[in-house]
């Protein structure tokens, strides 16, 4: 199984430039940077936030086209966004970056896209209207230019950048897992980057989706990945143990949808109907309404979405992955439940070279 690592993305821009030689020794297969515009903790609670004292400003998100243009030159691994989205941007702007890259990444270039998130949209002026939707134009428009370099409805509109490098093509990987998701990740999909969790019975039962659409379209089977934050710690014990004595943190599962939180006797402060990720944006709710509501959260809530432990705990989570079809897993390291600062860092490296180790014989 290959291993990716997600960089933070965060200002100052050095703070990429570090973990990305720690990446490089822990020897994973790619590296990759998230697209956010709004960091994920409410404002009013960010003095009480751990992952917040780590960082200069939790909305410092670098741009990270920009980012991987200043590490490409810096590394031999391949590089990636994880995942932009297709409101932003229209597809003919983001082919050329996309063109660009492939030829500036000594390992080439890897496109995630998905159909957006209200939190980078809404709050500035963005459409949220049909995400979906949206995806699919961006999606015909953005493969055609990349395998011919012109516009699906022909005329003049085209791209004199070489669509090849001797990488080869830069490589769309769609995130989603929804049925018309699945759909357009075998249309027009190199790869697959679902950042839901799903059991494994599950994952290989999308899979089989995808790689029907793939076949009906003249298409590979894309690579099947799975992006995870995981907690790395002595033990999943220990690491609840944890957030128990500094429950804000426990507001990560604002990002799970709601029908979970029903399913564990608890409501999403936005509805049973929230889609978390989504379309939550963490701004818009009360704060002292999340401060009390924090300490009531169950952590079997908060590991529906994130996966804890030590690298033993964390790789038996995944080995029943590798069977169902998981050929590419892209980690998020988080961090400060642990205290934070070069303790914690040292503790998670250590074990994340362990579980890197185990990951790649699976």
């Amino acid at each position: 199984m290959k291993v990716g690592f997600m960089l933070g993305s965060m200002h100052p821009f050095e703070s990429n430039l570090e973990a990305l030689r720690m990446a490089e020794a822990l020897d994973v297969d790619s590296l990759w940077l998230p697209d956010h515009l709004l960091g994920l903790d409410h404002p009013e609670l960010r003095a009480e936030s751990p992952y917040a004292q780590m960082v200069e400003d939790p909305d410092g998100w670098l741009d990270p086209f920009c980012v991987s243009t200043a590490l490409a030159m810096q590394t031999e691994l391949p590089l990636g966004i994880n995942v932009t989205d297709g409101t932003r941007r229209r597809a003919p702007d983001v082919a050329r970056t996309a063109l660009t890259l492939q030829h500036m990444c000594r390992g080439g270039f890897n496109l995630g896209v998905g159909s957006g998130e209200a939190e980078s949209l809404v709050p500035f002026g963005y459409p949220f209207d049909k995400p979906v939707g949206r995806l699919e134009e961006f999606l015909v428009e953005l493969r055609c230019l990349l395998d011919t370099g012109r516009m699906p409805q022909g005329g003049p509109a085209r791209t004199g950048i070489p669509l090849e490098s001797g990488m080869g093509k830069p490589r769309i990987w769609v995130g989603g897992q929804g049925p018309r998701m699945l759909r357009l990740t075998g249309q027009y999909a190199d790869g697959w980057l679902p950042a839901w969790s799903m059991e494994p019975r599950d994952y290989a039962a999308k899979r089989s989706v995808i790689a029907r659409h793939a076949e009906a379209a003249g298409r590979r089977t894309p690579e099947c990945g799975l992006f995870r934050t995981i907690f790395l710690g002595e033990s999943r014990e220990r690491l609840a143990e944890a957030l128990e004595r500094q429950p804000i943190a426990k507001l990560n599962a604002l990002f799970i949808e709601g029908a979970l939180w029903e399913r564990h006797g608890i409501e999403h402060p936005a509805g049973a109907h929230s889609r978390g990720l989504v379309d939550v944006v963490v701004y818009d709710l009360d704060a002292e309404e999340l401060r009390a509501l924090a300490p009531r959260i169950p952590f079997e809530l908060i590991e529906e979405f994130y996966t804890f432990g030590n690298a033993d705990e964390v790789a038996q989570r995944f080995e029943t992955y590798g069977p169902a079809g998981l050929e590419h897993l892209v980690l998020a390291v988080g961090m400060g439940i642990l205290g934070g600062g070069e303790a914690e860092i040292e503790r998670c490296t250590a074990e994340f070279a362990r579980l890197r180790k185990m990951l790649g014989e699976i």
